[in-house]
């Protein structure tokens, strides 16, 4: 049985793309879920949305010095990105912020991750836990 639970990073999706950016170095594993959802034409799966939704949450926390609605070991791998680990600190900014800010609306929209979580009517927690993510985008 999978983890599900309506925290952006309470899914397997998410919980797999968390241990690929821990590894990671550079921006791109941070931006690639961001981007295949921004690139969609057609129907947003819900992996994609799920590792959307957690690269989001990395966003807003780099961006706005909060990091508690991340896990610790992405706190943990924000701050390597300061320090000397990866030469050149890479620089997660305001851009980042409003790409990700599109991404959840877009998911939120209309999507796979959508639709499950809403089959029963609108979940009011899932949809807390976004526009909370959502606020903080705008913030940055």
């Amino acid at each position: 049985m999978g983890a599900w639970s309506e925290d952006n990073f309470g899914n397997d999706d998410a919980s797999d793309w968390v241990c690929e950016l821990e590894k990671s170095r550079g921006l791109d594993v941070l931006m690639n879920p961001i981007n295949r959802v921004l690139s969609e034409e057609e129907y947003l799966e819900s992996p994609d949305c799920a590792e959307a939704l957690a690269a989001a949450e990395v966003i807003a926390a780099s961006v706005s010095g909060d990091t508690s609605f991340i896990p610790k070991e992405l706190g943990v791998w924000l701050e390597k990105k300061q320090g000397i680990l990866f030469g050149k600190r890479p620089q997660i900014d305001a851009t980042h912020a409003m790409q990700a800010l599109a991404a959840v609306k877009k998911i939120l929209a209309g999507s796979e991750l959508q639709e499950l979580w809403e089959e029963d009517g609108e979940n009011g927690t899932w949809r807390a836990v976004q526009s909370k993510l959502i606020s903080r985008l705008e913030n940055a």
